[in-house]
This record gives C-alpha cells, structure tokens and sequence, in this order.
C-alpha cells in the first residue's frame, strides 16, 4: 500500500495572506446563500454537512478554472498551491459552521424553551434562568423568529450580545481542539504514519499529491465518469420516478419480517446493504486491518445484540451500539490527549515539525474561558468542566478516525451520546437537585445542542489542516490564524443566513427549519421532569459504554503484543457509531476489490488504481453536491424531489 506523504521540510512559500482573507470572506458568505438555498428554504442537498464541505471543493475547481487566465492578465494575480489549500481549509470549517454541523441546532436550543412551552411542561418557565446575553429574553422576536415577523425584518437589537457571545464560544472551544492537536498531529504523522486520505483529496485535485498530473489520468475520469453516472440515474429516478435518498443506493435488509431476537438487527445502527461513492472512494486509502475490523466489530455487535436478546433482555436499543463507540471515544480521547502532552514535554530543540511552546498553555486557557462562559451563566463548575471536558476527549478522538480513515462523515461520532451520558451515570437527582435553582441543569439543557451538532467534528478538518499546512511548509501561527478566522467568519455568517430566512418566513414553515423543532424542548422538559421524578442511573447503557472502552484497551493492548493481529480500534469506533451500518458495506466492497488487486496486481497495479477511486469520490461530491446542489437551490420543484446528504 502506499503510505502517506512525509511533510515538506522545504522553505515556506511566501502566501498573500491578506488577500486570501479578504478571499475567504467573500466566499464564505457567498456559500451561505447557497446553503440557504439548498438546506433552508429547501432541504434538496447536504453541501455544508457534507465532508469536506461542498463550496470548498467548489472552490478548487474554480480556482483550477480561474488561474490559466489569470495568468495570462498577470502571473502575480493567480493563486499558488499554498494560497488555494488555505482558502480550501478556510472554507471546509467556515461552510461547516452554517448547518447542522454549527448554527442551526444552536438557534433552536436559543427558542424552543419558550416558543415550544406547554401547559402540561411550562418549558417557559426556564427561561428565566437563561441570561440576556446568551438568548433573546424578547418574547416577540422568539415568536416572530418561528413564525416570520410582520416586517420580515431581523431584529438585530435583540440578537447582538448573543452572536457577539456564541461566536466567542465557538472560537474558545476551537482554539482548545486546535491547541491540542498542534503536537499531537505531527505524531501522527511522522511516528504512526497515517494516511489522512481526506487530506490527499485536495492535494490531487491541485496536482501536488502523489499521483502528479491527476486529471491527466485516464483512471481519474473513469471513476469520476462512473461515480457522475450513477448519479444520473438517481437523479432522473427522483425527479421523474421518485428515489432513494442519501446521495446513493441504500437497501434495508432489516425490513425483511424478523422474529425476536433476530429483530434485534434492525436495531441502530441498522443492518443495510448501502452504496455510497464518497465513502467507497477513499475507503481505497484505508488500510486493510481498518477495513477489516469495521466488518469484524459490526457482525459481532450484532451477534452480541441477539445473544443477549436471546437470554430475555428486551430493550429497543441492544446493544447500545452507540455506548459501546462512546466508550471507545472516551478512550481514544484520553489517549490522544496523553500523548499531546507528552509530545511537549520531549519537544525537540528545532525542527519544522516540533509543536509550538504556547500549543497546550493556549488550550488550557481556551478550555478555561469556555468553561468560565457556562459558569458565568449559571452552571455547577463540576458539570461545566465535565460536560466540556468529554466533549474535547470525543473531538480528539474523531480527528484520529479522520486522520486514520478520511471517513467523509461529520457524524461518525457518537453523538448526543456525549451529553446524554450524564444522564445516565448520574440520572435526575444530582443534574437536578431538589431545592435548588434550576439555573445550572438549565443551562445543561441548552448546551445540549454541542452534542447534536457536527462543531466537535471540526477537529478533523483542522488535523487535515495541519497536515496540509505542514507538507507546504507553513508555520504554526498562520495555520491557527486560519483555523480561528475560519470558525469565527462562519459562525456570524451562519446567524445572518439563518436568521433572515427564518424572520421573513417563519422557522416552522421553513424545510430547514421545521425538522429540528422540537429537538432541544424535550432536553429542557426532561429538567422539568426530573424535578418531581427524577430519572435513575441507567446501568444498561453504563454497561455498554463500559464495555465499549474494555474492547478499545483490549484491542489495543492486543496490537501491542502481536503485530500481526488483524485488528484495530479505530474500527471498533468506525462499526458502532450511528452510521457504522454505512461504512460496513462499504468496507466490505473496498475489502473485496483490495484483496483482489493486491493479490493478482500487487502493489502496483494497487497505486495505479489509487487516480480511480479518489476520482470516484470527487466525482460523487461534485455532480451530488456541487450540480445537484445548483440544480435544486436554482430552479426548485421537481428538483427537490431527491434529498442529497452527501458523504
């Protein structure tokens, strides 16, 4: 198999980094009209949820398209690898941020408390725990934000000081991810060699990855013709016939009539027969042990759900697949975080590649004042640093799945999990204590949304940031400063793209937003709930987060004594997340075609067909995304008859 590029130890080329802001600003909120077109008045395609995000890789073609005659006006004008990689990096994280992977959940964890309020659960009554500078206290512009105001005006006024607050929110908890995975990222890298496919996707595109003059390569249009193709048909098939969903073919085995205990294999994640491009594409990249373990853990948390079904455990959710990854993650997280520190501690005198002194001292302050946020707002320090501390371990661990297997999903964690553990470790009373303010589990409520959102995946967009940064020889500020202007230009223009829809039209009437209502009410009726019956500890799921984390030491603890063991545990994770039913077929058929090539092409006939299935997975991301994308925002009715989530 081919190993990843080692990082470029070359001198810096000199980068316009003026010009590239001003560049990324510009194109940033030019992707939040698009997104507001395609994911907010309509919901016909994914293009911020996607990963990478679709602007961004709209970009690259455009700035492939653009530069030629640039340079024949001025040769000064174009953009150099260096300059069209940061402003792909700027706007994967910036576009991420306007979705549900950033501002969207945040909105309805801001409103629903009071719009959504019942006399059965007064979630109203809530809101007074709220403060001002968090969420609007005006009760008419939370009504006409659902509803649409009269005016169809924004009123600013009321949302200043929550913006100005959240925005610096988000880049505290950025600049926490980012400084820790500063040291730890190079380890990655140099020591453990690995492949950050996700990353070489752009790096192709621009003609500075491995495979050189990659649309040159009769294979790269092959896969990008075959990936165009099947998204054709799917096309004409929703438009005309009515399709499958997803951006591809999905068949639900479990749909099939099952008996208990056999019915356990509907459970999530659910056991289906799916072919996505995106993640067949750069699954290629992905070594085989991964691959392996995905299919291995998947089958056998399924045969663990009907065994323990068959011993007269009934409960919809065997096996607790999103426990188990949980546990994992949490384990992952602390792994990485040990390590980052310990990469610090024997940092090196010199070198391109030795992590910056300020890397850690930045993310403990950064974590620090996120914290200070949530205890200035009512929060029990405990829970404030707990709640955020998990969510840190869980944002470490899916950059190393990022980094390991360049799974195109920012859900391919397990999220809500990471909130609604508390839940069930601690159950009602000590979240709620009786007699007291419900400031803290208030707050707690809103914060759930973190758990919801894609924003803790964001660190695998900065791991690829740094490894691209690297190989082009850039220094460390200026990859944080990129990292930070990214998130912080995508969260305010992730507001204004909502919030203008949203007041001239009315959330709830709005595709974009009516199928998130509810989802944050029922974390602030669950406060209200367990202050007459308080919930118990759920020892089921306990288990299976503890049994999660077992597997993870275990298997890794394995590795170390037999190296040839077939078995890692980032697959353990990759298995039982919400989408690891995705990812198991998909492994399946790139294990399938592997173990064909390599064994009657060998090596080389493995990297000549590398071209082919990046090649698959770019064309999937430009004629699902980027046409579809266009086609649906623009022109609308039959269009939106085939939702795209593309990955």
């Amino acid at each position: 198999m081919a190993t990843a590029q080692q990082p470029s130890t070359t001198r810096p080329m000199p980068v316009r980094l003026t010009l590239l802001a001003v560049l990324a600003l510009a194109l940033i909120f030019l992707s939040g009209y698009w997104v507001r077109q395609a994911e907010i008045l309509s919901t016909a395609c994914s293009l911020s949820g996607a990963a990478p995000a679709i602007p961004a890789l709209a970009a690259l073609i455009l700035i492939l398209l653009v530069n030629p005659l640039l340079r024949r006006v001025s040769p000064a004008a174009a953009l150099s690898t260096v300059e069209a990689l940061l402003l792909y990096v700027m706007l994967t994280i910036g576009v991420m941020m306007y979705g549900i992977g950033g501002v969207r959940h945040l909105l309805a964890a801001l409103t629903e408390a009071q719009y959504l309020s019942t006399p059965a659960e007064p979630t109203e009554t809530l809101t007074q725990f709220i403060p001002a500078w968090m969420a609007p206290k005006d009760r008419l512009a939370q009504q006409a934000f659902w509803e649409g105001a009269a005016s169809g005006l924004v009123p600013w006024r009321a949302w200043w000081a929550p913006m100005a607050a959240w925005t610096g929110f988000f880049l505290l908890l950025g600049g926490a991810f980012l400084g820790l995975l500063l040291p730890i990222a190079g380890r990655w890298m140099d020591e453990e060699r690995l492949t950050f496919p996700l990353a070489r996707l752009p790096l192709e595109v621009l003609g500075a990855g491995a495979v050189g003059s990659f649309f040159r390569s009769p294979m790269t249009w092959l896969g990008i013709g075959a990936a165009t193709l099947l998204n054709a048909v799917n096309m004409v098939r929703g438009v005309f016939f009515g399709g499958s969903d997803y951006g591809g073919e999905v068949y639900f085995i479990t749909r099939i009539p099952l008996s208990y205990p056999w019915l356990v294999l509907g459970h999530e994640p659910p056991l289906l027969f799916a072919i996505q491009p995106g993640l067949i594409g750069l699954g290629y990249l992905v070594t085989n042990e991964v691959a392996a373990s995905v299919v291995f853990f998947f089958i056998f948390s399924k045969l663990l759900g009907v065994g323990v079904a068959s011993a007269g455990f009934r409960d919809g959710s065997i096996p607790y697949a999103k426990q188990q990854a949980f546990g994992g993650y949490m384990v992952i997280g602390a792994v990485a975080l040990w390590r980052a520190v310990q990469a610090l501690r024997t940092r090196a005198s010199g070198g391109s590649g030795a992590p910056p002194r300020w890397a850690l001292p930045g993310a403990a302050m950064c974590f620090a004042g996120a914290v200070t946020m949530l205890i200035v707002a009512g929060m029990t320090p405990w829970l404030a640093v707990s709640s955020l501390g998990v969510l840190v371990l869980s944002s470490l661990a899916y950059a190393r799945v990022r980094a390991d297997t360049g799974a195109p999903l920012l859900w391919a964690r397990p999220y809500t999990t990471e909130y609604l553990v508390f839940w069930d470790i601690f159950g009602g009373r000590p979240l709620v204590p009786p007699g007291r303010t419900l400031a803290s589990p208030t707050i707690f409520a809103l914060t759930s949304f973190l758990s919801r959102t894609g924003f803790p995946s964001v660190s695998g967009y900065q791991v690829e940031g740094i490894r691209l940064f690297r190989q082009m020889g850039l220094g460390w500020r200026v990859i944080a400063a990129t990292v930070m202007l990214a998130i912080g230009v995508g969260v305010l223009s992730g507001f204004y793209a909502h919030l203008v829809p949203f007041y001239a039209k009315g959330a709830v009437v709005l595709p974009g937003g009516h199928w998130s209502l509810g989802a944050m009410r029922g974390e602030y009726a669950r406060v209200l709930r367990s202050v007459s019956a308080p919930a118990d500890p759920d020892w089921p799921r306990l288990i299976a987060t503890t049994f999660g984390g077992l597997v993870t030491i275990l298997v890794a603890l394995a590795r170390t004594r037999w190296s040839g063991l077939p078995l890692h545990p980032v697959g353990y994770l990759l298995a039982n997340c919400q989408y690891g039913c995705w990812f198991f077929p998909t492994f399946i058929i790139v294990g399938l075609v592997k173990g064909l090539v390599l064994r009657y092409g060998g090596n080389r006939t493995y990297a000549r067909l590398v071209p082919a299935f990046l090649g698959f997975a770019l064309g999937h991301f430009l004629s699902g995304g980027l046409v579809w994308g266009l086609l649906s925002a623009s022109l609308g009715g039959p269009f939106l008859r085939w939702q795209v989530w593309v990955n």
